[in-house]
Parts: C-alpha cells; sequence; structure tokens
C-alpha cells in the first residue's frame, strides 16, 4: 500500500481545475481517472496531484499491468530527486511529509493553503481571523489567513500571502487574494469590496496590502505556484523505451528464447539468454567489411509483480548465407525463485520488431552442480567453454583504498575483500612483488616512503592450480578521476576453441557516469552492454590467433579501453607504444597568442633529440579539465567575496558544456567543495558558501590538488589563487615541485598580498608554474582578478595539441626534458619534462 488519505480529494473537477489557475498551466481536459483503478494508485495518483503533468498522467493511465505502474512510480520519484547520489530523496520525504501535514491541517489538498504550504514550505508567522472573532476585518462575510515569509524555497524575497473563502461557503476551499481579485480563474468571488481598506483594519493587514499592492505580485505568486519541473524533461521517453511493451502497428517476427545456468556469482545463479534469431526474417546492411545484422534488445526481469531489473544489449552480427539462425546471448545474475523475463527485440535496419516473455524457476547456486547437464541446444553447447569461469562460481578481488583527501605516507595498511576460489593472495608494489598470503585476514603492511608520490598498489588471487583468478589495485595519493576498463576474461595464457567469456572490470572518475561497454572481436563490435555486470559470451569463428577489445564510454564522451590477445603462439610479444601529448601556447609581441600556425613551424625536443610528430591540431574547442584552488584561510576573509565573484565569471565565460571544472578550498588542509563538474549552479553555491578561517597549507593543497587530476585524460589547468605564505603544510617546495613535474597539469599562480610581497615566494612558484607550461601572477590589488582570469581564459582556448611518439630509451624513472621551438623564435609555453 502506498498510504490510506484522511480524506479523499477529487481529481478533476476541484483539484484539476484550481490548480490550473494558480500554476498557470491548462489541466481542464485532464483524462477521467477510471473506477477500475487499484486503490494504491489512486491514492498515488491524489498525493501527486499538484505534481503531475498531463502528459505523465496520460501515461501513466494508459499503462496496462501493474509492474509497469509500480516502475513508473519509482522513476517519477527519482527523476524529482534534487540529489540523486545521496541514500535518500530528499523531494520525495519532504512532498509526502507536507500531503500528512496538510491533510491533517485543512483536511483537503484542494485548498489554495494546502498547495501554497506543499510548494513553498511553513510561513514565518500566521495571522488567522474573520469579522466575527477578531478585529481585523469589518465585514462578517469573509474568512481571511494572512502568511508572511522570509523568504521561501522558490525565492529569497519577504511576501505576505492573504488566502479568503466566504463564511456562508463553509465547504468551499480558500483562494488566493492579489488585488482586487483571487487568481482562481473557476471561482470570481471578490471581497466585499473592491477596496480592502474599507472592510480591514490593523497593522498587520495593512503590511499585507502593502506588500501585495506592486503590480508584479500576481505574476511573482504564480511563479510560486508553479509545478517543479523533474530534472529531465525527456524522462517518459527514457521510461517507455525501458519498457518490452511493443508500439501499436509496429511489424513483428518471430524468435525464440530459451535460458541455461551455467554458473554463479556469489549467492545468484548466472542465467544466460539465447536468442534465436532466423536470418531470413531480419535485414542486413552492407558495410565496408561485409553484410552486417543490427539488434537492439531491451528486456525485463519481473519478480513477485514488481520489476526487478531492466537490461540493454545492442549487437552486431556479420550475415552468412550459411548461417539460417543468429544467435544472441545476454547474462544476468539473479537470486533463485520465480522470475518472469520479457524482452524486446529491434532489428534496426529491418525496423520490426519481436516480442517473446518466459516464466521460469531459478534454481539455487547451491544446487547447480546437481543439477548441470549437457545441454540440448547447439550454441548453448558451443558455449560450454565460455562458461567454464561460471561453472567454477565468479572470484573476486576487492582492495579497500586508503583514506581519501589525505597524502599517504610511511606505513600504510591495505586489506582485501575476496568472494569465490581463493588459494592465495600477492601483494605487489609498484609492479614489485612484496608477499603472498595465503590465509584470511588478507591485509598488509606497505612503506610509501616519506615522500608525496604516487604508488599503485595491486592484489592478484590464485587458486590451487596456481592460475590468476582475479585482481584489483588502487592508485594512492592520486585523485579519484581515473577511468579505466580491464578485461578479466579471457585470459592470455589460454586458448579457446569455440567461445570465450568477456569478463569486464570498470573504474569511473567522481561525479561522471558510465554510458555503455563495446566489445570486439578483433576489429567487429559484437555487443554493447549499457548496464553491469559486463559480461559476454562470444562466439569464435576461427581457430588461432584474435584478439578481444573493451572500450567503455562515459556520457560525456570521454572513453578508454582495454585488449587481450587469446591464443597467441609462443613467441607472439606484445608491443606498448608510447604516445606523448603536449599542450603548448605561443605567445607573440605583446604577450598576446599566436593563433593558426601551421604544422611545420613547430620542432619538439625530447632530451635534445628532435621528435616526429604524429599528431598535430589547434585545439580552440577541445574539453578543458580546470580546477580553482582558492585560499580560505583567515587572512582572507576581508577579500572573499570579491575573489568567490572574479572566480564565478570566470566559470561563466570559460566552462562550456564539455568542459568540467573543481572547486578546491583550503587553509590548514585541503577540502574538495565541488567535484569535477559543469554545472555553474552548483559551482556558485559553493562559492556563495566559502567562509575564511585557519592557517595556511599552501603546498600540502597544492600537491593534494595535483593528485586529484590523476587518470584524466587531455587538457588540465588548476588556477591557485592564496594570499599568505606556506606556514602549515607537512610538504615543502621541492616536493610540490616534483607533483608538478609528474602530475601533466598546467598550472596557472594568482598571488596576492604577502605572497605577492615575498620575493622568495614569488620565485618559487613562477618556476613551478613555469614548469608546467603555466604563468604566475602577482597583483597588489583584487580589482584585477577579472583581467587576470580573463588572460587564463584566453590562454586556454589558444593551445596547440603535439602529439609524438617517443623514440627515448631511458630508464621510466628518469625525468626526460622537453622543448618546443616555433620559427621566429616566439616564445612557447608548455611542460618541462615529463616522467614516463
Amino acid at each position: 500500500m502506498i498510504r490510506q488519505l484522511k480524506r479523499r480529494v477529487s481529481w478533476i473537477p476541484v483539484a484539476g481545475l484550481l490548480w490550473a489557475a494558480l500554476a498557470g498551466v491548462a489541466h481542464a481536459e485532464r483524462p477521467e481517472i477510471p473506477d477500475n483503478l487499484d486503490r494504491d494508485f489512486r491514492d498515488w495518483l491524489e498525493i501527486v496531484s499538484l505534481l503531475m503533468s498531463d502528459e505523465e498522467l496520460e501515461y501513466f493511465l494508459a499503462i496496462e499491468e501493474d509492474y509497469r505502474r509500480w516502475a513508473f512510480i519509482e522513476a517519477f520519484w527519482e527523476v524529482r530527486d534534487p540529489e540523486p547520489r545521496t541514500e535518500y530523496n530528499e523531494f520525495k520525504l519532504r512532498w509526502l511529509g507536507r500531503v500528512d501535514q496538510a491533510l491533517e491541517d485543512w483536511g483537503t489538498l484542494d485548498d489554495a493553503r494546502s498547495r501554497f504550504y506543499l510548494l513553498n514550505g511553513e510561513p514565518g508567522r500566521f495571522v488567522i481571523g474573520s469579522g466575527q472573532v477578531i478585529d481585523i476585518c469589518y465585514s462578517s462575510r469573509t474568512e481571511i489567513e494572512i502568511w508572511f515569509y522570509g523568504g521561501s524555497e522558490q525565492t529569497n524575497e519577504h511576501f505576505a500571502v492573504i488566502f479568503y473563502r466566504p463564511v456562508f461557503r463553509k465547504g468551499w476551499p480558500y483562494q488566493v487574494y492579489v488585488g482586487d481579485r483571487a487568481l482562481d480563474a473557476d471561482i470570481r468571488q471578490r471581497l466585499p469590496s473592491d477596496n480592502p481598506a474599507d472592510f480591514c483594519t490593523g497593522d498587520l493587514m495593512a503590511g499585507a496590502l502593502k506588500l501585495i499592492s506592486d503590480r508584479f505580485y500576481e505574476r511573482f505568486i504564480e511563479g510560486l505556484m508553479r509545478i517543479p519541473e523533474p530534472r529531465s524533461k525527456e524522462w517518459l521517453a527514457s521510461f517507455d523505451a525501458s519498457g518490452t511493451q511493443l508500439a501499436a502497428g509496429v511489424e513483428t517476427f518471430a524468435v525464440d528464447l530459451g535460458f541455461d545456468f551455467p554458473g554463479r556469482n556469489q549467492r545468484r545463479t548466472a542465467v544466460q539468454g539465447l536468442i534465436s534469431v532466423p536470418a531470413g526474417a531480419v535485414k542486413a546492411r552492407a558495410l565496408a567489411g561485409g553484410a552486417v545484422h543490427e539488434f537492439l534488445l531491451v528486456g525485463e526481469v519481473i519478480r513477485d509483480g514488481r520489476l526487478f531489473e531492466t537490461f540493454r544489449y545492442q549487437f552486431e552480427i556479420p550475415s552468412s548465407p550459411t548461417r539460417p539462425t543468429l544467435p544472441l546471448v545476454f547474462q544476468r545474475f539473479l537470486r533463485a525463485g520465480e522470475v518472469e523475463v520479457r524482452i524486446k527485440l529491434e532489428d534496426i535496419y529491418g525496423q520490426r520488431f519481436a516480442h517473446a516473455r518466459q516464466r521460469f524457476e531459478v534454481p539455487d547456486p547451491a544446487d547447480l552442480a546437481s543439477l548441470r547437464r549437457a545441454p540440448d541446444n547447439a550454441i548453448f553447447q558451443l558455449l560450454e567453454e565460455a562458461n567454464e569461469a561460471a561453472s567454477r562460481g565468479l572470484t573476486t578481488i576487492r582492495l579497500v583504498p586508503p583514506e581519501e583527501g589525505e597524502i599517504q605516507l610511511g606505513h600504510v595498511r591495505f586489506s582485501v575483500v575476496t568472494s569465490g576460489e581463493v588459494d592465495r593472495v600477492t601483494f605487489l608494489l609498484n609492479d614489485r612483488e612484496v608477499m603472498s598470503k595465503r590465509e584470511p585476514p588478507f591485509s598488509l603492511e606497505l612503506n610509501l616512503g616519506s615522500t608525496a608520490a604516487s604508488h599503485r598498489v595491486r592484489a592478484v588471487a590464485y587458486d590451487a592450480e596456481g592460475a590468476e583468478r582475479a585482481a584489483d589495485e588502487v592508485l594512492v595519493n592520486q585523485g579519484g578521476q581515473r577511468f579505466r576498463v580491464r578485461l578479466v576474461e579471457p585470459r592470455p595464457d589460454r586458448d579457446y576453441l569455440d567461445s570465450l567469456s568477456a569478463v569486464v572490470q570498470t573504474e569511473v572518475p567522481d561525479g561522471s557516469v558510465l554510458d555503455r561497454v563495446e566489445l570486439y572481436l578483433g576489429e567487429e563490435k559484437v555487443a554493447t552492454l549499457y548496464q553491469e555486470p559486463f559480461i559476454q559470451a562470444i562466439l569464435l569463428r576461427e581457430p588461432g590467433l584474435a584478439y578481444v577489445r573493451a572500450v567503455g564510454y562515459l556520457q560525456d564522451g570521454n572513453s578508454t579501453e582495454d585488449v587481450v590477445f587469446v591464443n597467441a603462439p609462443d613467441y607472439f610479444e606484445q608491443v606498448e607504444v608510447q604516445l606523448v601529448e603536449l599542450y603548448a601556447t605561443v605567445m607573440g609581441r605583446g604577450g598576446r597568442p599566436l593563433l593558426d600556425l601551421p604544422r611545420e613551424a613547430f620542432a619538439v625536443l625530447e632530451d635534445g633529440v628532435e621528435q616526429q610528430l604524429r599528431r598535430f591540431e589547434y585545439v580552440r574547442n577541445l574539453p578543458i579539465y580546470a580546477g580553482l584552488l582558492i585560499d580560505t584561510s583567515a587572512s582572507m576573509a576581508e577579500g572573499l567575496d570579491q575573489v568567490a565573484e572574479a572566480a564565478r565569471a570566470f566559470v561563466d565565460q570559460t566552462i562550456e558544456e564539455r568542459d568540467r571544472l573543481a572547486l578546491i578550498s583550503f587553509d590548514s588542509r585541503p577540502k574538495v567543495e565541488v567535484r569535477f563538474s559543469n554545472d555553474q549552479d552548483e559551482i556558485s553555491a559553493a562559492l556563495d558558501g566559502l567562509r575564511a578561517s585557519g592557517s595556511t597549507a599552501l603546498y600540502d593543497s597544492l600537491i593534494f590538488a595535483l593528485h586529484y587530476f590523476d587518470g584524466i585524460k587531455g587538457q588540465k589547468a588548476l588556477l591557485l589563487l592564496s594570499d599568505g605564505l606556506d606556514e602549515a603544510s607537512r610538504f615543502g617546495f621541492q616536493n610540490a615541485l616534483e607533483t608538478a613535474r609528474r602530475a601533466g597539469v598546467t598550472v596557472y599562480v594568482i598571488g596576492m598580498k604577502d605572497l605577492a610581497a615575498d620575493r622568495r615566494s614569488r620565485e618559487t612558484l613562477r618556476d613551478l608554474a613555469g614548469v608546467t607550461g603555466g604563468r604566475a601572477f602577482f597583483i597588489d590589488e583584487l580589482s584585477e582578478l577579472p583581467r587576470i582570469y580573463q588572460q587564463i581564459q584566453q590562454e586556454l582556448r589558444s593551445q596547440y595539441l603535439l602529439v609524438y611518439q617517443s623514440a627515448s630509451d631511458k630508464d621510466e624513472s628518469e625525468f626526460r626534458r622537453i622543448e618546443v621551438k616555433v620559427e621566429g623564435g616566439a616564445e612557447v609555453r608548455t611542460v618541462a619534462g615529463y616522467y614516463p
């Protein structure tokens, strides 16, 4: 049950029309709620009547099955959650609480007081009265309530709202009074006089009337009563696309749907679905490599009358005249018990659809061994090889990372959590084996040294035969911005004949969302997976050397990949090609960037040896990852508002849709205020919330901010703004300089007050910025900030991307120096070098 309303409210003649008048939207044509709709759903519709658009209501009433209705309700609240990354839906909890309170106070949601309270919260002060009760109104025919707000969730303005109704119409709801009439278009009953001063008295009433006398007040109140918009206006289309129902009138074709249970994953059973598509019923498209079929699969798993999960895959299969049936394989991990699986398959090139459903019992993982038998289906037989790992149970290992926000030094303990078949765990630090442990707890204390260096800690799980079953790694003293996909299966040390299983682990940067994982056999894309588990059985088309490639994409378009070669001969060696990316700014006379220089004008030298450019591009519009590192120590108190205002202007002018910016404040320690984001409202609110206190840990915070960029590819810049000398850092300038040399982040320093006045600080910070290809600015007045930000913004949008393959044979631990020269001797700013 959702909840039983204390008093039922009518959807149509009253609630819809009154709300329409107050919200400024037309709901007069809303459809009737059918009498046979379950009481739970009728009650829910009443609770959200003020929130629901006509389109949402029409869609909900058209849903034919209860499991989709429950799924709609969940999605309806989710798309209105202001902070979807938090555990609770704050909007939903607040709304339901106010509905209860409104029904307790006024007995209905049709009343204007209920609606105003639901959208704006409780006022700071009530005044309630009638002409017969207290001396506010001389008329005995009108009941009046005045609510005074010192701002609400929708506005910071101070305002008053007057509600009224005629005394002789006790059953009527209250209306909102503005000027000489109510907003309510349906009930035009005026107050006893066009001039409220004729019948109302008292200071409070006079104050309220003064507040509402503005000619824009009616529009202001309408704005406060407007329906809150969901986060996405396209959510209904997305919800509809996630279902398996077929649209009326579409062309269809028939498929066979079968299931097997090849293994387990901890307490869940691996459920493998096979869709057999008649090749003659679908179309192929001729591409450069041959004709290809493409399918989009949408699936639903229903358990106990509720939607348990949805899934989506995309398949590409080469067309072949010798293959009468096209096999499409998908896999889910489900708990034991009865489920129903429904699928909708779209033949993309033929624009036809198939629908299938099957109800079955998912066996308990503990019973799989006794139930296992040779499959009858020929495709399932070919998949036996791919399912070998699943039959043993998926082995997992997870390294627990150390606490975020601190640079890790000295002895630090690392622990792992495992599942499945694990005989021993081996720990490695920076690719060097440290120790193996055969008994839990699998934990180890590692010495990370006394400098703020990055480290890679890796844990590998082996089975009793000594074969690697799973691995995990964490990067220590690096930010949470690493984007990685890793093929756990197939294994390069194995030979595969008929099939293999691709098992992908992903690591996504803070604040980013993984859009999909594409899987390739050679250069042929075989499947696109849009949700976990990222596991796909792949049929091999011919024996011999092959490779599987997994490519992960974020919603912002960034991608990364991993490749595993299988069936490789003993002499096969995989060569890693190292490409070096440089972002360079070329400055002409007057300190202005030189634009549109040709490739031939540049020469890149690494350790004095000229390199051959593999890629050259003027990058005015490439995505930028920028960080604002702002000093909020006590000495910044006087000018922090001005600093925030200048930073806000920089964000407004610089950050475009595909850019990302992080805001980090620091006093005695750094704090991430906003993770990498392009939400300008979020960044602006965080800038408004900055408060000055504490001492200045300049170098510690600079090191932390540089590490925060780790894992990000492309154009990166950090803007440091401070007014004080370092007085609280554990690390010194040399540590900060070495970190800057390794980070690949362009650093811009803006120094003020004591920092600008100290000669030694100016020199060291100028050196640090120069090593990264940035600049240092030292100013006397905060009024200079907009000019400085404008220069930085211009440079970031006026850079050249130079890419070359390094020919150096230096050891990886050695620094490689870079010099970029331009014809005519113009000044070039880029990184001074790099560590491979």
